[in-house]
């Protein structure tokens, strides 16, 4: 009996996991969150979230611009995410106003970041055309990435509830090729371009069935 009350505690508690997600991924989208009832329901996330997704566009717009330090830039945007949706976890849908203040303080510091690696303060700093001389088997990847990557942020909330997997196999391509460029000095060979240009059109095949769901 215990095994079958365990059981069920688990099916809806994934249930509700499951809801919460989806309110989170439905709320990133900068547009809606203006207009919608979650804006009006969730004042402080609204506010969080809409000033993440605008970074996180610009991060993405500015692939190959950011000073070798995009990895780093995006994983701290990510952190940022996690911890907002830990928040809400926690208060049963809601963030606090000292949540809301901590959360502002860390999209500051990474948005000063991102100012400066955008505008060639960042070490090591080259311009997007000759970044793409240079590399342009990187710049070719990483284009397509950014490309579908936009697409899965202005797509959110609309992707057959799959927006997590999605996202979660868009950031592992970006791993790998950041991984090859490190191996190799900076560069990656034209089969690894080809791995990774196969993964990114499963992806992308992935995200239109979705989308025409």
């Amino acid at each position: 009996m215990n095994t079958k009350f365990d059981l069920q505690r688990t099916v809806k508690t994934a249930a509700l996991a499951t809801l919460v997600i989806g309110l989170v991924a439905v709320s990133a989208n900068a547009p809606s969150l203006a207009k919608g009832k979650f804006a009006q329901n969730h004042p402080r996330r609204a506010e969080v979230l809409g000033r993440d997704n605008r970074m996180n566009n610009q991060i993405n717009n500015d692939y190959g611009h950011l000073g070798g330090n995009y990895g780093k830039l995006e994983h701290e945007d990510n952190s940022i995410q996690r911890q907002e949706q830990r928040d809400a976890r926690q208060n049963g849908g809601y963030i606090t106003k000292g949540q809301q203040s901590q959360l502002n303080r860390e999209e500051n510091g990474l948005q000063r970041q991102v100012d400066r690696d955008s505008a060639g303060g960042g070490a090591g700093y080259r311009g997007g055309s000759q970044f793409a001389q240079n590399h342009p088997r990187r710049a070719e990847v990483l284009g397509r990435d950014g490309m579908m990557n936009r697409e899965l942020n202005s797509d959110k909330g609309r992707l057959d509830g799959q927006y997590g997997n999605l996202k979660t196999e868009d950031q592992s391509i970006r791993s790998q090729e950041q991984a090859d460029a490190t191996a190799n000095g900076g560069y990656i060979t034209r089969a690894q371009k080809q791995q990774l240009n196969q993964e990114e059109g499963q992806l992308q095949h992935q995200i239109n069935k979705d989308n025409s769901q």
